[in-house]
């Protein structure tokens, strides 16, 4: 299985939107790896995470012809994860796509449904939806996918459990430790992650008394968990991935380091990882 990171930035992306902090003046001086667009990530060639507002400049930096996605998991309704706006545009007049054009299916929860609705009857080509419920199983196409439980500031935000019949993915982002019920379910489910890709969003801050993100502080801590119930081992690799420039460390030339000593990759935006 093959992951690529396309956007590593939290929602102001790096740097941010009419900033001038010194993260910012940092990122837009030594730029390559220290610019993040705003969070996307795609598994193989066929499966993207989430749609943000600069997914159709990830399609062009990366190469990315979005009529091979097949499938879209959201994660939650933050426009920075999913932006259906730019969907519209698969609208005849628009675009052309090819006659053998399969279509993309979204697979998300009960937040999402009304954005597609609306979607689909502004007379949309090729985008179907999947409602998901939190710890069922469902298929998308050759993955087995489950959703969990986050913590987040929306109704029903998701973290997947990705899966294609050989190597297994967590990926845990805009999410605290793992809430109760997400913990209980990874006990007793059997699996282990070949890769866990965590949110960091806080980056280097400390005692963040905050429900919705993690940082470096926590991040061990999260995968001390996994490895307490055998979902993970030695041999599972660790990424930490969504960076504010709000966070201490968010520059990738001070991130990089920081992470690696405690054992994690830094993603930045086109990082790939086969596993």
């Amino acid at each position: 299985m093959k992951l690529k990171y396309l956007g590593t930035a939290a929602a102001e992306g790096m740097p941010a939107l009419f900033c001038s902090c010194e993260n910012c003046e940092k990122a837009r001086r030594l730029g390559g790896k220290n610019i993040r667009s705003r969070s996307q990530t795609m598994v193989n060639d066929d499966l993207i995470i989430d749609y943000p507002p600069d997914a159709y400049a990830h399609s062009v930096r990366f190469g990315i012809d979005l009529t091979k996605i097949r499938y879209l998991l959201v994660t939650h309704r933050h426009e920075d994860h999913w932006f259906p706006q730019d969907l519209r545009y698969t609208k005849p007049g628009f675009s052309h796509p090819a006659k053998d054009w399969q279509g993309m299916q979204i697979f998300g929860s009960e937040d999402i449904r009304a954005d597609v609705e609306e979607l689909q009857k502004a007379d949309v080509r090729g985008i179907g939806y999947t409602l998901i419920e939190p710890f069922k199983p469902f298929r998308a196409g050759k993955y087995t996918v489950t959703a969990l439980k986050a913590w987040h500031g929306t109704d029903h935000p998701y973290n997947y459990i990705i899966s294609d019949g050989e190597k297994t993915v967590l990926y845990d982002h805009d999410t605290d430790l793992f809430t109760e019920e997400t913990y209980a379910y990874l006990k007793t489910a059997g699996v282990r992650f070949d890769l866990v890709s965590m949110d960091c969003t806080n980056g280097g801050l400390e005692n963040v008394n905050y429900r919705g993100h993690m940082g470096l502080e926590s991040n061990p801590v999260c995968r001390q968990m996994l490895l307490d119930i055998g979902a993970a081992d030695e041999k599972t690799v660790f990424v930490v991935n969504h960076f504010s420039h709000n966070g201490t460390f968010s520059c990738h030339e001070d991130m990089e380091p920081k992470a690696a000593a405690l054992g994690f990759l830094a993603s930045y935006d086109g990082l790939e990882i086969e596993i």
